[in-house]
């Protein structure tokens, strides 16, 4: 290891320092204006593509000849275009989902399954990387999140007029308490049902089996806080990897799933056109990503963000 000296630069001297490596620039005054914006260290991610590398594969300084300020900035401008498409997408899955929680667990339960704490999994404790322990308690956590939220000033309307109006239950009923839950919360409940059976409906719904859903529900999670936190979409290894469905009687899916690289975000953006299929049939998420990816086909490469050569010829990317 070694101490950390490199000095903050200007504007200008940045765009000397990517000149001296090899980077071309047509008009330095915009590319400023895009440092100004962006960052300079926002924007490192989208020029490794474009550098040269050494016999080992370690990817060097130098750019590759020919490579322009515009390349790097069409890549960061497809990224950012991805994530608007892919939150798009997931937001009307997290819609439906939320919507098919409340449903189903509310006719058998009642309006306020979410204060039985007898329909979750007792509190568990697990073991880190690290030796570092946490404990799992869904029933704690949602209760904890309702309470925080009613005593908030700024709660939604329909919160302060059930607290005006009402003085038992305590709790808004589940379509009232589950609206104001993150989506995280969603994967949480699902995960945290003691019935098996009390998942597979909810997941039947969107034709997968409970533990497929519950799956694709905390990868789901993880996508939409990159999309959210503006971070780096494309090109990205998943941290939480999804688990593999061999096979839908209901959906059009994968023909060879057992080749899908699940980390990439090809297998992502398959699982937003699988669970659409049922949201919104008509949902223009395929035809804007192709579009998309067809804008971009210069600056993109398919191969490294998981998506086979054949991948178009596969019929839940047909129109």
């Amino acid at each position: 290891m070694e101490r950390y000296t490199k000095p903050p630069l200007t504007y200008q001297q940045q765009v000397e320092l990517l000149k001296s490596r090899g980077l071309q620039f047509a008009d330095e005054a915009r590319a400023k204006r895009h440092l100004a914006n962006i960052s300079y260290y926002r924007m490192s991610a989208y020029m490794l593509p474009f550098k040269e590398a050494n016999q080992e594969g370690e990817i060097l300084d130098s750019f590759k000849k020919g490579i322009t300020w515009d390349c790097v900035y069409n890549l960061y401008v497809f990224d950012r275009k991805l994530r608007l498409l892919v939150f798009d997408a997931i937001e009307r899955l997290e819609v439906a989902i939320r919507t098919q929680i409340i449903y189903q667990l509310s006719h058998k339960y009642g309006s306020h399954w979410q204060d039985r704490q007898d329909i979750f999994n007792e509190p568990k404790t697990i073991m880190l990387r690290g030796g570092k322990q946490i404990t799992i308690d869904v029933y704690s956590e949602i209760q904890s999140h309702i309470r925080e939220q009613l005593h908030n000033n700024r709660a939604e309307v329909f919160i302060q007029h059930y607290t005006s109006k009402y003085y038992d239950p305590v709790n808004p009923p589940s379509w009232m308490s589950v609206e104001i839950m993150y989506f995280n919360h969603l994967s949480r409940i699902c995960m945290g049902l003691k019935n098996r059976a009390d998942i597979a409906g909810i997941a039947s719904y969107f034709g997968l089996p409970p533990k497929t859903f519950c799956s694709w529900l905390h990868a789901i999670n993880y996508v939409r806080n990159i999309c959210a936190h503006h971070a780096r979409l494309w090109n990205r290894d998943m941290s939480i990897v999804p688990e593999r469905l061999e096979f839908s009687k209901k959906l059009k899916w994968l023909r060879e799933p057992h080749k899908a690289r699940l980390k990439k975000f090809y297998y992502t953006a398959c699982i937003l056109n699988y669970l659409l299929q049922t949201v919104n049939p008509t949902s223009p998420f395929k035809t804007r990503l192709i579009a998309l990816l067809d804008e971009y086909k210069n600056v993109v490469s398919l191969p490294a963000m998981g998506f086979p050569e054949d991948w178009k010829d596969e019929e839940m990317w047909k129109f």
